[in-house]
């Protein structure tokens, strides 16, 4: 797809700047990535050389790759006079409201008229931050996540003021870099943040019980709940596995551990009452055509022994 985009402008240059910098500038986009201090761009600059280095190590990369990638980046301090032509621009800086807000009052000054002005806030409202800036259509919410040049998920936040067009262009652009664009609206922490907070404030608890130790607990997800999330999302899973499967676990688990957070959910228990089972029922959380429980079963079963054997060299001890 030709998304017609020549410039882009990046603001940060820290985890998560300097990892989406180089991916834009993987895909030929002239990139500034733009910091407050010369010394704080070295350090980018040494990073994307590093990562580009052990990409072609890995052999994701032909080893001329990374001088033409990163002839594409300029790395300055001059954040006005980087705005000049750009299609993109996003703002990296760290989760601190107040220079967040100051990069957002520079962009509404002198970022040009057309170009897509986005956030990679993972927490701030969208309409918050960019409250008052000229062209509110153009705002868009673009939480990536760490590391940016290889996780799919972008999260998508239209301000409330975002034209469909700027949307859509979005959606369209982040497809083209290799991104899994996927649409949310703003609240606090979106969606990945509030269920990652979740999972990680449940195990912390665990370990402070002296039920397991950070280890144990990392091994058990990642070979039970996480070896499954690569392949379904969770309301997947529950269609799965029978939402009255999980409706009596959490009846049992809230008459045990009667915290608010394993209460029976309202909406889990109106599908059970509804006699939507998931997949044993056609009808959970998703509506199934006839024969979809074998077809379902089948597919799990090829997307979890491609992870299993995955798994399985992971283990294996280096030679």
């Amino acid at each position: 797809m030709d998304m017609q985009i020549s410039k882009a402008v990046v603001i940060g240059s820290g985890v998560m700047g300097h990892g989406i910098c180089q991916l834009l500038a993987q895909r030929g986009i002239q990139v500034s990535l733009v910091d407050t201090d010369d010394k704080i761009l070295k350090r980018a600059k040494g990073w994307i050389t590093d990562n580009l280095a052990y990409m072609v190590k890995l052999g994701q990369l032909e080893a001329a790759r990374p001088k033409e990638i990163m002839a594409n980046i300029s790395f300055t301090t001059d954040l006005i006079g980087s705005l000049e032509g750009a299609r993109y621009i996003l703002e990296a800086a760290s989760e601190n409201f107040k220079v967040k807000r100051k990069i957002w009052a520079d962009l509404s000054a002198h970022a040009p008229a057309g170009a897509i002005l986005a956030s990679n806030t993972s927490s701030y409202d969208i309409n918050e931050l960019a409250e008052g800036v000229s062209g509110p259509e153009r705002i868009i919410g673009t939480h990536w996540f760490h590391p940016p040049p290889i996780t799919p998920c972008v999260e998508v936040i239209p301000s409330n003021k975002a034209s469909q067009t700027n949307i859509d262009w979005t959606m369209k652009f982040l497809s083209w870099l290799g991104k899994a664009p996927t649409l949310c609206k703003s609240a606090p922490g979106f969606v990945a943040n509030r269920i990652q907070m979740a999972m990680a404030k449940e195990a912390i608890a665990l370990v402070d019980e002296g039920l397991a130790t950070p280890a144990e607990v990392d091994r058990i997800v990642k070979t039970s709940i996480g070896f499954r999330l690569g392949a379904f999302g969770p309301f997947e899973i529950i269609d799965q596995a029978g939402t009255d499967v999980y409706c009596s676990v959490y009846e049992y688990l809230y008459s045990k551990l009667p915290r608010e957070h394993f209460k029976p959910p309202e909406l889990l228990v109106k599908l059970v009452e509804s006699g939507r089972f998931g997949l044993k029922s056609s009808a959970g959380f998703y509506d199934y055509a006839s024969g979809a429980a074998d077809e379902t079963l089948r597919k799990r079963d090829t997307l979890l022994y491609a992870r299993l054997d995955m798994f399985k060299k992971e283990q294996e001890p280096e030679k």
